[in-house]
This record gives structure tokens, C-alpha cells and sequence, in this order.
């Protein structure tokens, strides 16, 4: 058996680091949506759609392959994608397999960078939230809470300076109630 061409060696590199950077895949993987084979079926995903560009080549559908994408990621990891990133997804990979046809790998190092830059980043914070979770901890208990507790425990809250507005009073003495909503 010969070895693989080396456009096709850099195609499935970049498939690796997209599929490794793609925050929805990423979050099913670590929280093995996908079952206990959740890295394996990312894998065999890589595999398939690294096949999919070798059986069709330039004749690539891009509806085709964004239903392939969905399709996979919802019967294999339970996940109905919203934010269209099966479309930014289907995009690299049509790019990707332009440029390494072309002998052209600057694509496959950018992903190559971008997916180290998550998996540092997913490492660091972390490690950092291990520490930084217990010193919070004590700096409250130091301090006794207080107001800025809601904030720290991940709300997101109002400004912690945020005042209650002054009730408005209509001519006959009573008090208008302002009903809270949300705002955009």
C-alpha cells in the first residue's frame, strides 16, 4: 500500500484541528454526550468526512455536507446545533480541501494554532478556576459577602452599583408599578 499523497496528509490534519477547535464538538466530547466513546466517535466523525471530500472531491455539495454535519452531531452526540456553526464548519472544510489540493497548508497550520490556543485556553482556566474558586471562597467569608457575592458566584447580574430607581408617585399620591422586564 503507498503512502497517502501529502495534500491528503494536511487535509486530515486540518480536519483534526477543526474538528478538535469546534466548540459545540469539543463540549460533547469532554462531556462525553456521546457516551463513554465520545472521543472514538469524534474520530470515526474525522474519518467520515475526510472521506466524504475523497469520494467527491471538487464536486463537494455544501447543503450535503451541512447535513452531515447535523446529522452526526445529533444522532451521535444528541445535539441539535442552533447557532448555525455546522455552516462556519462547512466553509473551513471546503477551503481546507481547496487549499491542500493546491499544495497550500497555511490553513492547516492556522487550525493547527487555533486548536492549541483552546485546548491551552480549556487547560489554563481550569486549572485556574481550581484556584481561583478557593481564594474567592475565603475572600468572602473574609469580607462577610456582602452585595458583590451575586456577582461572583457566575450570575449575570446588574452592575453591583446599580441603584433602585426612586418610585414614581402620580397625582393622587399612589405608586406607579413599573413592571421588570428584560432589556435589550
Amino acid at each position: 500500500m503507498a503512502a497517502p499523497h501529502p495534500n491528503q496528509v494536511a487535509f486530515r490534519e486540518g480536519v483534526e484541528y477543526l474538528f478538535h477547535s469546534w466548540t459545540a464538538l469539543k463540549l460533547a466530547v469532554d462531556g462525553e454526550w456521546g457516551g463513554h466513546e465520545s472521543a472514538a466517535k469524534r474520530d470515526w466523525f474525522i474519518d467520515t468526512i475526510v472521506d466524504y471530500f475523497g469520494e467527491h472531491g471538487k464536486k463537494v455539495d455544501t447543503f450535503d455536507l451541512e447535513d452531515i454535519l447535523l446529522q452526526i452531531m445529533n444522532d451521535e452526540f444528541s445535539i441539535l446545533l442552533e447557532d448555525k456553526s455546522e455552516q462556519h464548519i462547512s466553509k473551513i472544510l471546503e477551503q481546507l480541501f481547496q487549499d491542500c489540493t493546491h499544495g497550500k497548508y497555511d490553513l492547516v497550520q492556522t487550525l493547527k494554532q487555533d486548536s492549541q490556543k483552546v485546548s491551552g485556553a480549556y487547560k489554563s482556566s481550569k486549572a485556574q478556576k481550581g484556584e481561583d474558586d478557593s481564594s474567592d471562597e475565603e475572600d468572602d467569608d473574609e469580607e462577610g459577602g456582602g452585595e458583590d457575592m451575586d456577582v461572583e458566584m457566575g450570575e449575570t447580574a446588574e452592575p453591583v452599583k446599580k441603584e433602585k430607581p426612586e418610585p414614581i408617585i402620580d397625582e393622587e399620591g399612589f405608586e406607579t408599578v413599573v413592571k421588570k422586564g428584560r432589556r435589550r
